[in-house]
C-alpha cells in the first residue's frame, strides 16, 4: 500500500521534502505547523488537512507515515509519539538533541513494528554509493580527511546575536550539529564506528555557538580520521569556487578516494566529483556526476521502502550513531582529552 504521509513542520528544509515527495508520487494527507502562514501554501498545493497541533495529525487514521521536519529539540517527543501511534517515521537530521534521547528512541524504534528513517540526505548523492563500492579496493586504510567549510560569514570578528540564538534554538548547536552531522554520518557509513574521539571546538565568545571544530576519530586498526567543520567568510574556495568546501579523502595502501560534494541547497548547479587513484596500476581516474537533487532520490527511496515494508537506511541506529558521536566529541572538547566511545550495546546491522 502506498504510504499516506503527514508532515510536521514547514520550515526551511520542508521545501526540499515536499518537492521530493511530490516527484515520488507520495500522497500527503495532513500537514501540521504552529505557524499557519508557513504551512498554508503546502496545504493549498496538496489539498490536505491542516492542524496547528501535531497530536491531531498523529490521531488522524488517514496518516500512515509521519515526516518530522521541526527543530531538533522537538524530534524525540514527536517521533516517540508517532511510533506509539503506530505510524512509520521519517525524521530529519539530527535525529535527537542528545545521546540519551537517541538511545531511547532507537531502542523503541527497533522493538516496534514501524519503519524509521533518519534524513541524512547526502548519502543519496550517487558519488557516495560509488565510493562505498570502490572502497574495499583501497586495502588497509591508514588515514582519512573529512571537511565541511560553509560560507556562513565572519563569526570570528563579529557577533550577530539574533542569528546565534536562532541557530541554537533550531538545531541545538551550530557547526557540529547543523553542518558536520552530515559528514559524520558519511564517515560512519563509509568507515564504520570509531573507537575513540578527541575534539577541539571554538565558540563565539560568551555563547554556545560553535563556529569551528576539529576532531580526531581513532579506529582500532590504526586508521585515524581528521574531521573539520567551520563557518567562514572566504568567497571563492572549494570545488565549485562558490565558497562551499566539502570533501572526504580516504587513503589506503592500494590507493586513494576523494569525494567533492556540491552545496546541499543548490545541488543542481554542479555535480559531485569522485577521484580514484589506483596504486597498483598507477592510474588516477576522475568521474564527474550529473547534477541532481539528492532530496528527490532520498524521498523516492523512502517512499519505496514504506510501500514495500522494507527497513532501509539511514535508520534509527544511524541517527543514534551520529548523535552519540556528536555528544562525545563535545564532551571531549570540554574535558580536553580523548574519550573512548561506548555504543550502548546497540548493534549495527
Amino acid at each position: 500500500m502506498k504510504p499516506r504521509i503527514g508532515v510536521v513542520g514547514c520550515g526551511k528544509v520542508a521545501r526540499y521534502h515536499f518537492e521530493g515527495l511530490k516527484k515520488a508520487g507520495a500522497k500527503i494527507v495532513h500537514i501540521s505547523d504552529k505557524d499557519h502562514e508557513a504551512a498554508v501554501k503546502y496545504v493549498s498545493e496538496f489539498g490536505c488537512w491542516f492542524s496547528s497541533d501535531y497530536r491531531d495529525l498523529l490521531a488522524d487514521p488517514a496518516v500512515t507515515a509521519v515526516s518530522v521536519l521541526t527543530n531538533t529539540k522537538s524530534h524525540h517527543d514527536i517521533c516517540l509519539a508517532a511510533l506509539e501511534a503506530g505510524k512509520d517515521v521519517i525524521c530529519e537530521k539530527t535525529m535527537t538533541d542528545n545521546a540519551n534521547e537517541a538511545e531511547e528512541l532507537t531502542r523503541i524504534a527497533i522493538k516496534s513494528d514501524q519503519l524509521f528513517f533518519t534524513g541524512y540526505v547526502k548519502r543519496f548523492f550517487p558519488v557516495v554509493r560509488k565510493a562505498k563500492e570502490i572502497l574495499p579496493t583501497l586495502g588497509r586504510l591508514f588515514s582519512a580527511h573529512v571537511r565541511t567549510y560553509q560560507p556562513w560569514g565572519n563569526y570570528y570578528e563579529r557577533r550577530e546575536t539574533a542569528t546565534l540564538v536562532r541557530v541554537l534554538e533550531s538545531y541545538g548547536g551550530a557547526m557540529v550539529k547543523y553542518a558536520a552531522s552530515h559528514m559524520i554520518d558519511l564517515t560512519l557509513y563509509l568507515l564504520g564506528r570509531p573507537d575513540s574521539v578527541f575534539g577541539l571546538v571554538d565558540f563565539v565568545s560568551g555563547s554556545g555557538f560553535d563556529r569551528s571544530v576539529t576532531a580526531l576519530l581513532e579506529y582500532g586498526d590504526g586508521l585515524v580520521v581528521n574531521l573539520e567543520a567551520a563557518a567562514h567568510p572566504i568567497k571563492r574556495i572549494g570545488y565549485g569556487h562558490d565558497a562551499w568546501e566539502e570533501y572526504i579523502q580516504i587513503n589506503g595502501v592500494n590507493g586513494r578516494l576523494e569525494m567533492h560534494l556540491p552545496r546541499w541547497d543548490h545541488p543542481e548547479t554542479k555535480g559531485a566529483l569522485l577521484v580514484h587513484y589506483d596504486n597498483a596500476h598507477d592510474s588516477p581516474t576522475e568521474q564527474q556526476f550529473d547534477p541532481l537533487n539528492p532530496f528527490d532520490v532520498e524521498m523516492q527511496y523512502f517512499c519505496e521502502c514504506l510501500e514495500n515494508r522494507h527497513q532501509g537506511y539511514p535508520d534509527a541506529v544511524d541517527g543514534f550513531n551520529v548523535d552519540l558521536l556528536i555528544e562525545a566529541l563535545m564532551e571531549s572538547a570540554k574535558r580536553r582529552t580523548p574519550l573512548k566511545l561506548d555504543w550502548c550495546g546497540i548493534d549495527e546491522e
